[in-house]
C-alpha cells in the first residue's frame, strides 16, 4: 500500500511526538513490492513519494524536541570503514556476498533473543549470554554505523557525520527493530538534506570541513545550454559557417561545459562511499572462520546487500534530482542545467565499476528511471567531448567514461549502447545534402569521440603547443603517435560494445554507412573540404573498423556482397575494372534476378565497409599529405627566385610588391611546414600504414579468388597460367578503386614509410604479378601502369631498403615464368591509351619497364627469357622498335634542348648583348632557361634507361635488330646521333655544369660506339651505307679518333670500328652507282611511300603495292593500312609474284645493257 503525503507526514510527526520504540517509525524507505519489514507496508518509492518525502522532512524536523531518546554511545570505529573516503577502485571491492539473499527483503524481525554463536561453550551461564548477545548487537550496530559513516554523539566529529539527534534516535528504533530499510531511509534523507542546504560540504580527504571541488582540471564550472545541433554545427563550422581556420583562436582556452551542483555531488558520493564501505565490512568479517562472530559472519552480509541496495535506490532518486526541494537556490529550475553528479564522480574516479553496474541494473527495472538517470550522462559526455577536441592534449577523460559505460553488461546486454544509438543525436537528421557530411561528423553523439586528431586545421593548439620552431622530435612524434593508437583502441572497444550488443548492431552498421556515404567525395582531386569530414576524423574512424576486421576469417564473407540488394555500400556509379556502365547494370539485373540471396553476416558488413573506410580515409589523407609537399616546395622555389633576383628588383618600383609576396610565401610556408609535422604524426604513422597493408593483403586475396572464380579458401596459390586467365564476372564488376587504392598506398609506403614494406606478404606479390602478367583483365591501361611503377619502386637501385621485398618478387615462380613476356607486350600496348596525353605517358611507362629490365638482365633466370623472347616472334620485334622510337625521338629532344641552353648561358655570359635586351626580356629568358632546364633534366633520364637497354640488349641478341624492317631506322639513328655528338656542330652542347640535368657525353658516345660493335656484321654495314642522310666517312673516322683519344674505348674496339667503317663505305660508293641506274625504273616497280625500287613487293587488300619492309615497318608503328586507314596486318599481305619477277627481269636485263 503506497502511503500519501500527507500520511507520511502525519505518521513522520506523530512518532517524533510520543516516541514510539516501534519499529515503524521515521522516513519512508524506498524498497521494493513485494518486501515486508514486520509493521510497515513496503511499496516502491514512486517520484511523488519521494517528493512527499524532501516536503515533509523540514516540517518534521523543526517539531523534533531535544529529549529525544538518546542512543547508547558508540565505541570508537576502526578506520578501515569509515572516517576517510574507502577505496573504490575496480580492482580493490571486495565481491559481492549476496549469494541467494534477496536483496529486497530484510532479516524477520522478532522479538527473540539473538542466538549464540555455535561455538558457545555449553557451560556459560544465561548472563554470560546475554552479556554475548548485547556485544554482538553492539558490534552490528557499530559495523552499520561505519558503514553509513555517521556518529551517535551529540558533539561534533571531523571524521564522521554528526547527526541530529531526534533523526538518529529514530534511525536506532529501527536498527534494533532490524529494519534496515528504515534506518537508511532516516539516515540517508538526512545526509542528504544536509549535503542540500550546505550543512555539510564534503572535502577531498572524506572529512565534513573544507569545500568540494572539481579535481577535473579540464572543466570548469560553467553552465551551457542544452544540446542545440545548429548551435553545435554553426560553432564546428557547419552549414552556418563552413569556413575553416587553422588559428589557435578558434580553440578556447578551457572548454565550455555544463555547471555541477557541488552538495549534489558531495550527496551522491556519499551514498557511493556507503555502498564501498558494505562490501568492505562484509570482505572483512568473511575472513572470521569459527569463532565468537559466527553469527555476525552469517547476517551481515543480507544487511549490507540491503544497506547496497537502498544507496542505489536513493542514489537513482538524487541523479534524478528529486532532493531539489532542499536546495537552498531562489531558482531550483536551474538544477535542471546541472551536470550529472554521476559523470563528474567518474571523472574523478569515484564511481567503482560495481557500483555503476548495480545502479544500472536497479535503474533498469524501471526504464523512464534508466531513461533519465543516463540519457543525461550520455548529454553530458557529448557536450564535453565536443568542447575538449581541440586541445594540446590527446587523451580525453570522456572518452574514457563511454568506453566504461558501454562496457557494462546487465543481464547479457549493453543497457548503454542501446541508449545511445536511441539518442537524439546519434544519427541526426541531415538537412542539406550539401553539408550532410560535415555535420554528420559534427553533431552526431559519436563525432566528437571520433574528431581527437593533432593535425593542424583540426587542432591548431595542439599543433601551436607542442611544434615550436616547425620541429617535433622524433622521440615525442612517436609518443604521439602510441598515444593515438591508445585512443583508437579505445574507440575501438567502444564500438565493438556497441555491435556486439544486438539491440543496437544494425543503427551503429547504418551509422558507418551513412559516414561513407556522405563522404565519398573525398577521393576527388578537388574536393571542398569545407563539406566534408577532416582527415583526423577519417583515419581514427578506419582505425576501428581496421581493428574489428583483423580477425576475419575470409572464407566467411560473401563475395558478392557488393552487388548485394542489402549491401551497406554503393559501387554503382564506381568506374568497374572490365564493365562498361551499361554492361554492369545489365549484368546486376541478371544477377539480382536469378540468385537467391541471403541476409548478410555481420562479418561480411564489417569487412566491406572497412575497405570503403580505407577508400576514403587513408588514400585522401596521403593524396593531400602529397599535395601539401608540392605546395611547399612549390613556394619554396618561388622564394629562392625572388631572392636570387633580388639585386634586380629592390630598386625597382616592383620592389615593394615582391617583398610582399616573399613575405607571403614564407608565411605560409611555415605554415604548411607545421601543418606537415602533424601529417607526419597522423598519416605517416608505421602502426596506422601497416595496418593498412595487412587488411590490403586480405583485399588481394580476396581479388585473386575472384579472378579465377574460386570459392575462398586458405592462401591463395595460382592454378592457372595468367595468358589463359579469363577473370570473372564478379571481378569484372568490382570497382577500379580496389586496385588503384592499393598500388597508390605502396607507392606512398617505398617513398616515405620504408619500413612498412616489411608487411608485404606473398599475398600481395601474388596479386601485383598476376595483374601486371595478365593485362588484359582490366580495361584501363594505366591501373596496369601504375602496378608496374610499384614493381619499378621496388629495385634496389631506386630504393635500397627494398632489397628483399625486390628478391621475393624477381624470384616468384610467377615472375620468373611470364614477367618478361608480360613486360615486353605491355612496353608495346601502351602506344595507344585512349587519352589525350597517351604520348607523353607512355615516356614514363616505357622508362619503369626499361629499368626492369635492366635489373631482369641481371638474373641468370630471367636473362635467359629474354633471349628466349627474342627467338619466339614477332612481339620482340615490335618491342624493339618501339623502344627504337622512343631512343631516336629522346635523343633528339634532349640534344635540341641543350642546344637551347647554351644558346642561352652564352648570351648571358656577354654582358653587352644580354644588357641591350632590357629587365622584362631578361626575366623572360631565365624563366625560359628554368623551364628548359627541367624538360632537359626529364628527357636525359628517359633517353639514358632507354639506351642502357639498346646496349645491354644488343651484346646476346643480334637477329631482331637486323630485320629489314628494323635495321635501316637503326642505323640510321645511329648514324644521326653519332654526327651531333662529333660532328661540327658538337660545341652547341656544350653546357655549364652538364651532370645537373644528367648529360653525359663522354658515356653516350662509348655505348653507341658499342652498339655498332655488337651488331657489326655485313648486313649491318651495309645498312650503314644506305643511309644517305648521315653516313658521311671522314665523320666516323673524326669519331674513332676522338673515342682513341679520350681514352673512351680500348685501341683494339676502336681499330674493330674502323674496319666496320671501311666496309660500309665501299658499300656506300656501290650504293650510289646503283642508285644512278635503278632511277630509271618504271614507276610501278618503285614503292608508292619511299619512290624506291621493290625487292619484295606485296598486295594490300586495298589493292595497293608495296615494298615487304617498308609496309612491315609502318605496321610494327600503327595496325592500318597507310592509304585508307582500314585494319591491317602483317598475314593480310599477299605476295605479288609476278611483279617480283618481272622486277628481277628488269634489273637483269638492265645490267647486262649496261655492261655492253
Amino acid at each position: 500500500m503506497e502511503l500519501t503525503p500527507e500520511e507520511i507526514r502525519a505518521r513522520r510527526l506523530r512518532k517524533l511526538e510520543t516516541g514510539s520504540s516501534g519499529g515503524g517509525g521515521g522516513r519512508l524507505a524506498p524498497t521494493t513490492a513485494g518486501s515486508s519489514d514486520g509493521q510497515q507496508q513496503d511499496s516502491v518509492m514512486t517520484d511523488g513519494d519521494a517528493a512527499a518525502v524532501v516536503a515533509s522532512s523540514a516540517q518534521a524536523e523543526s517539531s523534533a524536541t531535544a529529549n529525544s531518546v538518546e542512543a547508547k554511545p558508540l565505541e570508537s570505529a576502526t578506520k578501515s570503514g569509515s572516517g576517510a573516503t574507502p577505496s573504490k577502485s575496480n580492482n580493490n571491492t571486495a565481491p559481492s556476498t549476496d549469494g541467494p539473499t534477496k536483496m529486497d527483503e530484510d532479516p524477520p524481525a522478532t522479538n527473540e533473543a539473538v542466538p549464540s554463536s555455535p561455538v558457545d561453550s555449553p557451560t556459560k551461564t544465561a548472563e554470560d549470554k546475554l552479556r554475548d548477545e548485547a556485544a554482538t548487537r553492539e558490534e552490528l550496530q557499530q559495523i552499520v554505523f561505519r558503514i553509513m559513516n555517521i556518529n551517535s554523539q551529540v558533539r561534533y566529529s571531523e571524521a564522521r557525520f554528526t547527526i541530529d539527534p531526534a533523526v538518529l534516535a529514530n534511525a536506532l528504533e529501527a536498527l534494533d527493530a532490524k529494519n534496515y530499510r528504515e534506518f537508511c531511509a532516516e539516515i540517508f534523507i538526512e545526509v542528504v538534506k544536509e549535503f542540500y542546504e550546505g550543512k555539510l560540504i564534503h572535502s577531498e580527504d572524506g572529512s565534513t570541513s573544507g569545500t568540494f571541488t572539481d579535481s577535473w582540471n579540464s572543466i570548469p564550472s560553467k553552465k551551457v545550454k542544452p544540446i542545440d545541433i545548429e548551435e553545435v554545427l554553426e560553432k564546428s563550422g557547419g552549414s552556418a559557417a563552413m569556413e575553416i581556420d587553422s588559428d589557435i583562436r578558434l580553440c578556447s582556452s578551457k572548454p565550455s561545459m555544463k555547471a555541477f551542483s557541488s552538495n549534489r555531488v558531495a550527496a551522491l558520493d556519499y551514498l557511493i562511499n556507503c555502498y564501498c564501505r558494505a562490501n568492505d565490512e562484509v570482505y572483512s568479517y568473511t575472513k572470521i572462520k569459527k569463532s565468537k562472530k559466527m553469527y555476525l559472519v552469517e547476517i551481515l552480509p543480507d544487511v549490507a546487500a540491503i544497506i547496497r541496495q537502498q544507496t542505489l535506490k536513493y542514489a537513482i532518486l538524487l541523479t534524478k534530482n528529486r532532493f531539489q526541494n532542499f536546495a537552498q537556490i531562489e531558482n531550483p529550475a536551474k538544477l535542471i542545467l546541472e551536470k550529472s553528479p554521476l559523470l563528474q564522480l567518474m571523472y574523478e574516479n569515484k564511481v567503482p565499476s560495481d557500483f555503476l553496474a548495480s545502479l544500472m541494473a536497479e535503474a533498469r527495472k524501471n526504464e523512464s528511471d534508466f531513461d533519465a538517470i543516463f540519457t543525461i550522462v550520455l548529454d553530458d559526455l557529448y557536450v564535453d567531448m565536443q568542447n575538449t577536441i581541440c586541445n594540446e592534449n590527446i587523451v580525453s577523460d570522456p572518452l574514457m567514461r563511454l568506453k566504461e559505460l558501454v562496457e557494462i553488461k546487465v543481464e547479457n546486454t549493453n543497457p548503454i549502447c542501446k541508449l545511445i544509438v536511441k539518442h537524439v543525436v546519434f544519427l541526426p537528421r541531415l538537412t542539406l545534402d550539401k553539408y550532410a557530411a560535415r555535420e554528420i561528423s559534427k553533431v552526431s553523439f559519436l563525432a566528437p569521440f571520433l574528431s581527437l586528431s593533432v593535425l593542424l586545421d583540426e587542432n591548431p593548439k595542439f599543433a601551436t603547443h607542442h611544434f615550436l620552431e616547425n620541429v617535433c622530435d622524433r622521440t615525442l612524434a612517436s609518443s604521439f603517435q602510441t598515444l593515438l593508437g591508445n585512443t583508437r583502441k579505445i574507440l575501438h572497444q567502444i564500438f565493438l560494445s556497441l555491435l556486439t550488443n544486438l539491440d543496437s548492431r544494425q543503427e551503429v552498421l547504418k551509422y558507418i554507412s551513412e559516414i561513407l556515404r556522405t563522404n565519398h567525395k573525398r577521393i576527388q582531386y578537388n574536393a571542398d573540404d569545407r563539406f566534408l569530414a577532416k582527415d583526423g576524423f577519417m583515419l581514427n574512424f578506419m582505425s576501428i573498423l581496421q581493428l574489428l576486421s583483423v580477425k576475419i576469417n575470409m572464407s566467411r564473407i560473401d563475395p558478392l556482397y557488393p552487388h548485394h540488394p542489402d549491401a551497406l555500400i554503393d559501387i554503382e556509379d564506381e568506374t568497374k575494372l572490365k564493365y562498361s556502365s551499361q554492361e554492369y547494370t545489365d549484368w546486376l539485373e541478371k544477377l539480382r534476378s536469378t540468385k537467391k540471396w541471403e541476409t548478410p553476416k555481420f562479418v561480411t558488413h564489417c569487412w566491406f565497409l572497412t575497405l570503403h573506410a580505407h577508400h576514403l580515409g587513408i588514400i585522401p589523407a596521403i593524396q593531400r599529405y602529397n599535395k601539401l609537399l608540392r605546395a611547399t616546395k612549390e613556394l619554396q622555389r618561388m622564394v629562392d627566385e625572388l631572392n636570387a633576383s633580388k639585386s634586380q628588383w629592390e630598386n625597382t618600383p616592383l620592389a615593394r610588391r615582391n617583398k610582399q609576396v616573399r613575405d607571403r610565401c614564407v608565411n605560409q610556408i611555415n605554415k604548411l611546414s607545421k601543418a606537415k609535422l602533424g601529417c607526419d604524426i597522423a598519416v605517416i604513422d608505421p602502426n596506422v600504414l601497416g595496418a593498412c597493408m595487412q587488411f590490403y593483403s586480405s583485399v588481394c586475396e580476396y581479388m585473386l579468388y575472384q579472378i579465377e572464380n574460386r570459392p575462398i579458401e586458405d592462401l591463395f596459390v595460382n592454378k592457372q597460367e595468367p595468358v589463359m586467365l579469363v577473370a570473372s564476372e564478379n571481378f569484372c564488376s568490382l570497382p577500379e578503386w580496389y586496385i588503384e587504392d592499393i598500388a597508390d598506398f605502396i607507392l606512398f609506403c617505398m617513398q616515405h614509410s620504408i619500413g612498412v614494406i616489411d608487411f608485404v606478404d606473398n599475398s600481395i606479390i601474388t596479386w601485383i604479378l598476376t595483374l601486371v602478367c595478365a593485362p588484359h583483365l582490366i580495361k584501363n591501361p594505366y591501373i596496369t601502369a601504375k602496378l608496374i611503377e610499384v614493381l619499378f619502386v621496388t629495385s634496389p637501385t631506386i630504393q635500397t631498403a627494398s632489397q628483399r621485398l625486390y628478391l621475393q618478387i624477381i624470384n616468384h615462380e610467377l615472375a620468373q615464368r611470364a614477367l618478361v613476356s608480360a613486360l615486353m607486350k605491355f612496353y608495346t600496348d601502351i602506344e595507344t591509351t585512349g587519352q589525350s596525353t597517351e604520348f607523353y605517358d607512355k615516356f614514363t611507362i616505357r622508362y619503369h619497364i626499361s629499368h626492369l629490365f635492366k635489373g631482369l638482365w641481371d638474373s641468370v633466370v630471367h636473362r635467359q627469357a629474354i633471349v628466349k623472347e627474342s627467338k619466339s616472334g614477332k612481339q620482340f620485334v615490335k618491342f624493339v622498335n618501339f623502344f627504337l622510337n622512343d631512343t631516336t625521338y629522346l635523343l633528339d629532344e634532349c640534344l635540341e634542348y641543350l642546344k637551347r641552353i647554351h644558346e642561352t648561358q652564352v648570351l648571358m655570359m656577354e654582358d653587352l648583348a644580354w644588357n641591350e635586351l632590357g629587365q622584362e626580356a631578361q626575366q623572360s629568358r631565365q624563366r625560359q632557361l628554368v623551364q628548359d632546364e627541367r624538360q632537359c633534366r626529364s628527357y636525359l633520364t628517359l633517353a639514358r634507361e632507354t639506351v642502357d637497354m639498346f646496349h645491354y640488349l644488343t651484346i646476346d641478341i643480334k637477329e631482331p635488330f637486323l630485320r629489314p624492317e628494323l635495321i635501316d631506322r637503326l642505323s640510321s639513328m645511329l648514324n644521326y646521333n653519332l654526327q651531333q655528338l662529333c660532328g661540327p656542330k658538337c660545341n652547341d652542347l656544350r653546357v655549364r655544369n652538364p651532370m645537373k640535368y644528367g648529360w653525359e657525353p663522354r658515356r653516350l658516345l662509348g655505348q653507341l660506339i658499342d652498339i655498332y660493335l655488337h651488331l657489326s656484321c655485313d648486313e649491318f654495314a651495309a645498312a650503314l651505307a644506305a643511309d644517305e642522310r648521315s653516313f658521311e666517312k671522314h665523320l666516323f673516322e673524326d669519331a674513332a679518333n676522338r673515342v682513341e683519344r679520350l681514352g673512351i674505348r680500348t685501341l683494339v674496339e676502336v681499330d674493330d670500328f674502323r674496319k666496320l667503317i671501311h666496309q660500309a663505305s665501299e658499300i656506300y660508293a656501290q650504293n650510289q652507282q646503283n642508285a644512278d641506274e635503278f632511277a630509271e625504273a618504271p614507276d610501278d616497280f618503285k614503292d608508292p611511300l619511299m619512290d624506291t625500287l621493290m625487292s619484295d613487293p606485296v598486295i594490300l587488300p586495298s589493292g595497293t603495292i608495296m615494298d615487304r619492309s617498308i609496309i612491315t615497318r609502318h605496321l610494327l608503328n600503327s595496325s592500318t593500312d597507310p592509304f585508307n586507314r582500314q585494319p591491317l596486318t602483317e598475314d593480310m599481305l599477299i605476295p605479288a609474284t609476278e611483279l617480283k619477277e618481272r622486277i628481277e627481269t628488269w634489273i637483269k636485263d638492265y645490267r647486262e645493257k649496261k655492261k655492253q
